[in-house]
C-alpha cells in the first residue's frame, strides 16, 4: 500500500490558552494478569503478558458505577485545585468508549454531578484512543475565539466491556480517569498540531455497536451467551500495520516540529498513547528517542484509552518530571487508523 498524508497548515490563532490545572482518578480495586487467569481459567503465564503488552496490573471499577461517576473524580478535582465553580466554566467536554447512554451526551450526566446551575455548553468528543488529543486542538480554538475556562474530562470505565477470555483485549485495558482544565494565556502554549485518518485499517481495531452485537446474540445459538453484549472491542494484529505507524509517527513529528519552528533537540519529553508496550516501544524507536525521555504508566494502568495522555500529564506535573518552561511532544495512535500529535510548551 501507499500512503500519503496531507499537508500541515500553520493555525492563525492569535488568543491562546493554557494548561491551568490537572487531576487524575482510579478505582480502588486492583486487578492483577494472575486474577484475571484465575478467575476465567485461561492457559496464560503473566510474565508472557507482560512480555507481550506491557501489562501486569489494571484499576477496575465496581459493577455499580458508571463513566461518568469515574469522570467526576478527576474533574471535581480538577475544579478544586483552581478555585473554580462548574458555574464559571465556558464549556465541559468529555472523552470516553461507551458512555452512561448513547444518548444524553455524558458530558451532560457529569455536569449534572458537578452540580452546576448554569446551562453550561456540555458534549461528548468521541474518537477512541485520539479522542483526548482532538479535544486539546478543538478547545484551542475555542479559547482563540473567546471561551474563558474550559474542562476536559477523558476516560472512564473499559474494563467492563471487553472479553474475559481473548488474550488481545482481556489483560490489555484499566479503568481511570483524568482532567484538565484549559484557560487563556497571554503566551502561546500550544504551538503545533496534526492529525490524520487512514481508512485502509478500518478494521484492524473495533468497538462493535449495540446493533451488530445483537445481531450476534441472536444468531449464536438456540441459548445464546449473553457475554457476547460485552465483547464489544475487537483488535487484528497491530503489527499488520507496523510499516504504518512508522510512517505516521514520523510524519507527525515532522509535520508538528515543522509548524513550532522546533528540532527533535528542543522536545524536553515525548508522550506517547501505550495502546500496547511494543507499539510504544516502536513509536520512540522510529522517533529515535529514549525510553528515558518518555514517561509509561502501562504496567499498573493497562490501557485506559483516552484517559492515557492526560493520566500521564497529571503525573509528570505530580512528579515533577514536567516543569516551566519544557516542550512536550503528545503523539497518539488511535482506532481508525485516526491519530496526530502536537507540541505543548510548559
Amino acid at each position: 500500500m501507499n500512503y500519503s498524508f496531507p499537508p500541515g497548515r500553520r493555525k492563525r490563532i492569535s488568543r491562546f490558552c493554557k494548561i491551568l490545572a490537572s487531576a487524575s482518578f482510579a478505582p480502588e480495586t486492583i486487578v492483577t494478569n494472575d486474577d484475571i487467569i484465575s478467575n476465567n481459567g485461561l492457559p496464560f503465564k503473566s510474565r508472557v503478558i507482560v512480555k507481550s503488552i506491557g501489562v501486569e496490573k489494571r484499576h477496575v471499577a465496581m459493577d455499580h458505577l458508571t463513566d461518568s461517576d469515574i469522570l467526576v473524580e478527576s474533574a471535581q478535582k480538577c475544579l478544586e485545585i483552581s478555585g473554580l465553580s462548574v458555574d464559571q466554566l465556558s464549556r465541559l467536554i468529555v472523552n470516553k468508549y461507551f458512555g452512561d447512554n448513547l444518548l444524553p451526551m455524558t458530558a451532560s450526566r457529569l455536569l449534572g454531578k458537578l452540580g452546576s446551575g448554569t446551562a453550561v455548553h456540555a458534549f461528548d468528543i468521541d474518537g477512541g484512543i485520539s479522542s483526548f488529543l482532538y479535544s486539546v486542538d478543538t478547545i484551542s480554538r475555542f479559547i482563540g475565539t473567546g471561551d474563558d475556562y474550559i474542562l476536559l474530562s477523558s476516560g472512564g470505565i473499559h474494563t467492563r466491556l471487553v472479553s474475559k477470555t481473548d488474550p488481545r483485549v482481556a489483560f490489555l485495558f484499566g479503568d481511570a480517569s483524568a482532567s484538565l482544565l484549559f484557560g487563556y494565556s497571554k503566551e502561546p502554549h500550544l504551538l503545533a498540531s496534526y492529525f490524520y485518518t487512514n481508512h485502509q485499517f478500518f478494521d484492524l481495531a473495533t468497538a462493535w455497536s449495540p446493533l451488530r452485537l445483537t445481531h450476534l446474540y441472536l444468531k449464536s445459538s438456540s441459548s445464546p451467551d449473553l457475554s457476547c453484549l460485552y465483547d464489544t472491542y475487537h483488535l487484528d494484529n497491530w503489527k499488520n500495520a507496523e510499516e504504518f505507524y512508522r510512517q505516521a509517527s514520523r510524519e507527525v513529528a515532522r509535520n508538528i516540529l515543522e509548524e513550532s519552528g522546533l528540532g527533535m533537540d528542543d522536545i524536553d519529553l515525548i508522550l506517547v498513547t501505550e495502546n500496547n508496550r511494543k507499539l510504544w516501544e516502536l513509536t520512540l524507536e522510529t522517533l529515535g528517542i529514549n525510553e528515558t525521555k518518555s514517561i509509561s504508566l502501562l504496567q499498573d494502568h493497562g490501557n485506559t484509552m483516552s484517559a492515557m495522555l492526560p493520566l500521564l500529564l497529571d503525573h509528570g506535573f505530580k512528579s515533577g518530571q514536567i516543569q516551566p518552561g519544557m516542550s512536550l511532544m503528545l503523539i497518539s495512535h488511535g482506532e481508525g487508523l485516526s491519530g496526530g500529535g502536537l507540541i505543548y510548551k510548559v
